[in-house]
């Protein structure tokens, strides 16, 4: 019986070392080449994928400022604008009016007035035209300052007498200067008058 059973388990072991042997007989024997394959297989894809384009870097850097080394000149005329401003006339006294008419009496006044004196001003604010020319024709014989005269008489209300008092006192006869200067005036406005006529055709028979 020992027998038996010893010779049952030898048996068994050796259709095990059978089986195992057949095994590894029957099995195909695979050798990894892994990392061959792998680097074949990405040499592939990399001559498979096209080569990126170069990659261009342009730096732009200023070397240089700019310098403005003229200057600009107009030469040329000048252009003045004026501007007038309209406003309302002032109507001319009856002195100013006759004036303008008997150009000769005007032409003498005015020589003897001072240089640059207008008539037309210088006239304003007399009552008659006798009273103005007589205050030139003062002025003119006496050496008075026109302007202070016409201020006593215009201004003040004085007489022409007064007036010539106010300036020389006692030195001369005011009265009587005064009343030579207003026959003067009758008379210088009476010849031009008459003569403006002749030069018009005005006084014919």
């Amino acid at each position: 019986m020992r027998a038996f059973v010893s010779m049952a388990c030898a048996v068994m072991l050796i259709g095990s070392a059978s089986g195992a042997a057949a095994q590894g007989q029957g099995a195909p024997k695979v050798k990894t080449t892994a990392p061959a394959a792998g680097a074949a297989a990405h040499g592939k894809s990399a001559a498979s994928k096209p080569a990126a384009a170069p990659k261009t870097t342009v730096s732009t850097k200023a070397t240089g400022s700019t310098k403005a080394t003229g200057s600009t000149k107009t030469t040329g005329s000048t252009t003045t604008t004026t501007t007038t401003t309209t406003g309302t006339t002032i109507p001319l006294t009856p002195v100013q009016q006759k004036l303008q008419k008997n150009t000769n009496l005007a032409g003498k006044l005015q020589s003897r007035l001072p240089a640059g004196t207008d008539l037309n001003t210088a006239a304003a604010g007399f009552r008659n035209l006798g009273q103005f020319v007589a205050a030139v024709n003062v002025s003119k014989n006496l050496g008075l300052d026109f302007t202070t005269l016409k201020t006593a008489m215009v201004t003040d209300g004085k007489s022409l007498g007064q007036a010539i008092q106010s300036q020389k006192g006692t030195t001369v006869n005011a009265t009587e200067q005064a009343h030579r200067a207003e026959r003067d005036a009758d008379t210088m406005i009476r010849s031009t008058e008459k003569n403006a006529k002749k030069s018009t055709g005005h006084d014919r028979p």
